[in-house]
C-alpha cells in the first residue's frame, strides 16, 4: 500500500491516536504554523504527554553480521539468517535492511539500504525472505560474502527516553499515547515539555534526564552532559522541576 509520506492537517489532528495504523511509520504532519510531527507506535508502555520519546535500542541478534544468500540485481526480498533471537511476523515492516560487511568484496553490495515491506515470523537461528518496499529492489548484486543487519523503524515501539542513553530520541508526544497504539511525536516547532532543575531562556536542551526518564535540562557545553543529544531551545518563562515548559523543538 502506498503512503503520503507529509500530510498538512488543520489543528488538532496531532492528537488523534488509535491502534488501527493509517500511516506508514515516520510520516510527517505539518499544521498551518509550520510545526511537525511524525507518525509513531507506541511500545509496550503508554507515552505520557510532555514527555521525550525515543527509538528504543536494536536487536543485538539481528542488527549486523547476519548471514545473507546472494540475490541478483532486481530481486525483491533477500534472504537472512538470524542468531538466536526471534523475529515475530512484520517486526521490521516499515524498516530497513541494510549490508553492512562485505568480506572485502566491493561488489558485493556493502553500504546498500533497503527499505522493507513486510516479512513471515522467522524462528531462533532460522532463516527468511524480506520482502523489500514495492519499487527498493536490489540495486547492486548481493554475494554469498555479504552480511546484513535489520533495523527497525525508527518511530517503531518508542519509548519513553530513558535516563541511560539506548538510542535517538526522537519526538514528544502531542497527547498521550496507549501501548502499542498509533499518534503523532512532535519534532519541530513551539512545545510544551517537561523540565528538569531551572531552565534558563534562550539556551540549549537535552535530553537523557539523570534521574527522571523522559524530561529535559539545559545542555551544558562545559561538563559531563556536553555530547548528549541537542533538541531544542528553551523559551518562555523560567520553569522549574515538574513544569510543562515551553521549548522550541528541533529534532530533525
Amino acid at each position: 500500500m502506498a503512503f503520503s509520506t507529509r500530510i498538512y492537517a488543520d489543528y488538532g489532528m496531532e492528537k488523534k491516536t488509535g491502534t488501527d495504523k493509517y500511516h506508514a511509520l515516520g510520516t510527517i504532519l505539518e499544521l498551518p504554523d509550520g510545526r511537525e510531527f511524525k507518525y509513531a507506535k507506541a511500545g509496550a508502555v503508554a507515552l505520557g504527554l510532555g514527555l521525550t520519546v525515543a527509538t528504543p535500542a536494536p536487536v543485538a541478534h539481528h542488527d549486523m553480521d547476519l548471514v545473507t544468500a546472494a540475490a541478483a540485481v532486481g530481486a525483491t526480498s533477500i534472504t537472512v539468517t538470524l542468531e538466536a533471537t526471534l523475529a515475530t511476523e512484520d517486526q521490521y515492516a516499515d524498516g530497513y535492511l541494510y549490508i553492512n560487511d562485505g568480506h572485502g568484496d566491493t561488489a558485493a553490495g556493502q553500504g546498500q539500504v533497503y527499505r522493507i515491506a513486510g516479512h513471515d515470523a522467522i524462528g531462533s537461528a532460522g532463516s527468511g525472505a524480506i520482502n523489500l518496499a514495492e519499487n527498493d529492489k536490489v540495486a547492486v548484486a548481493i554475494t554469498a560474502n555479504a552480511l546484513s543487519g535489520l533495523i527497525a523503524n525508527p518511530y517503531s515501539a518508542v519509548v519513553v527516553t530513558p535516563t541511560t542513553v539506548l538510542n535517538r530520541t526522537c519526538g514528544v508526544p502531542a497527547t498521550e499515547i496507549a501501548a502499542l497504539a498509533y499518534g503523532w511525536v512532535q519534532t519541530k516547532g513551539l512545545a510544551a515539555v517537561q523540565v528538569l532543575g531551572t531552565m534558563v531562556v534562550g539556551q540549549h536542551i537535552r535530553v537523557a534526564g539523570v534521574t527522571t526518564a523522559g524530561v529535559v535540562e539545559t545542555l551544558t557545553r562545559a561538563g559531563t552532559s556536553e555530547d548528549e543529544q541537542a533538541i531544542g531551545v528553551y523559551m518562555g518563562i523560567v520553569s522549574v522541576t515538574t513544569d510543562m515548559a515551553l521549548v522550541w523543538l528541533d529534532i530533525d
